[in-house]
């Protein structure tokens, strides 16, 4: 016992250390590909968001701007170092959390693997925008996702609260809890009403939220349809083969990968219509699923491709 607890402790101590170099990487290319952090633009969003004198919805998201306001007054930092310690901060938790998420089903080195190409794809997503709930939304999206596959329904419910007062996105969520679940020999009704008995409290947050900032106008308005299905090539790029990995020998992945996938287009759809496509950061709480998918079907395609030199 104490030997497999030392060894846990030194596995800790290299995934902190692996993900914290990954999160330094991707927190300077962020800062380098967006000026707008030290142009004057970030220190008077985040005035302005105090005030409540902000476009929705990035007023709704109050913990983008109070995460780092309580760093604000905590640490005496200034309102950039405040922001750049946040996303640090997430983006380092999200790397250690989804190593130990994909631990479940892979390896040490297939974990770190998984980690990396997300951290690529992390990079990809990167313009120069002002979206700093994207950190904790990455995070707590993990954490719902992992708290389903566990089965830890009131964790579940408490997470998907916090992640909805820092990011709507989140309640897509409930979805897959819902198609998880699903079992025909069971009362879908019951099913059901659990789903929505787990999922209202963040529902209710949000409506709260949203109906507080009713009056200020959508930011870069609600309706982009028509322009995101002539930019579907930047949807594609995103993750490029990765879109397609995930359902080769997909009757072989788990049930919970399965049902996941199956709950893409819930996702996609609305932010086809209400997104704005070219903002590619929007699917990256997909790589989640799509990643350790992806995993399973390049370790199937090896194993097959061993066998079948063996029987050469």
């Amino acid at each position: 016992m104490k030997i497999n607890a030392l060894e846990g402790m030194r596995l800790k101590l290299w995934v902190s250390i692996i993900t914290l170099v990954l999160t330094i990487i991707i927190v300077k290319l962020k800062l380098i590909i967006t000026p707008s952090w030290f142009s004057g633009a970030l220190e008077n969003n985040h005035k302005l968001l105090l005030d409540f004198n902000f476009t929705n919805n990035e007023q709704s998201r109050l913990f983008q701007f109070f995460i780092p306001e309580f760093f604000i007054t905590i640490f005496k930092i200034d309102i950039i170092k405040a922001y750049i310690l946040q996303r640090a901060l997430f983006t380092f938790l999200t790397f250690f959390a989804f190593f130990y998420f994909c631990k479940k089903w892979f390896n040490n080195i297939q974990s770190f693997i998984c980690v990396f190409l997300f951290g690529l794809v992390m990079i990809f997503t990167f313009k120069n925008h002002l979206q700093e709930s994207a950190a904790l939304l990455s995070l707590t999206f993990l954490l719902t996702l992992w708290l389903i596959r566990d089965k830890k329904d009131w964790l579940f419910a408490l997470v998907l609260v916090i992640g909805s007062i820092n990011n709507e996105t989140i309640l897509f969520v409930p979805a897959i809890y819902f198609f998880y679940n699903f079992d025909l020999k069971k009362s879908v009704f019951k099913l059901s009403m659990r789903t929505i008995l787990l999922a209202l409290p963040a529902f209710i947050v949000v409506g709260i939220i949203r109906y507080i900032n009713i009056d200020r106008p959508h930011l870069g308005g609600a309706w982009h349809l028509i322009d995101n299905l002539q930019k579907l090539d930047r949807l594609i790029f995103i993750y490029n083969i990765f879109w397609i990995l995930p359902f080769i020998y997909f009757k072989r992945k788990n049930l919970f990968l399965r049902r996941s996938l199956l709950t893409f287009p819930l996702f996609i759809i609305p932010h086809l219509i209400t997104g704005i496509i070219s903002e590619t950061r929007q699917m990256l709480p997909l790589g989640f699923i799509i990643i350790p998918a992806s995993m399973f079907t390049l370790l199937d395609i090896i194993e097959k491709r061993k066998q079948k030199r063996l029987l050469k």
